[in-house]
């Protein structure tokens, strides 16, 4: 499975997750600060929101 690094935009912490292969992750924990993150408005994901890469679904 497929890994992507997310950068908190509460605390720019970074941490490694994995790219789920048939759904859109919508929500991530922070490791750091505690803060749920959730997608914005216009973006498919946390994954395409927030970090180094894009996620494999196919609707965006």
């Amino acid at each position: 499975m497929e890994t992507a690094i997310l950068n908190c935009p509460k605390c720019g912490f970074r941490q490694e997750l994995k790219i789920p292969e048939s759904s859109c992750l919508q929500f991530f924990k922070c490791e750091n600060c505690g803060e749920l993150i959730s997608a914005p408005n216009g973006e498919c994901c946390v994954i395409c929101a927030f970090s180094n890469k894009k996620c494999n679904h196919p609707i965006k």
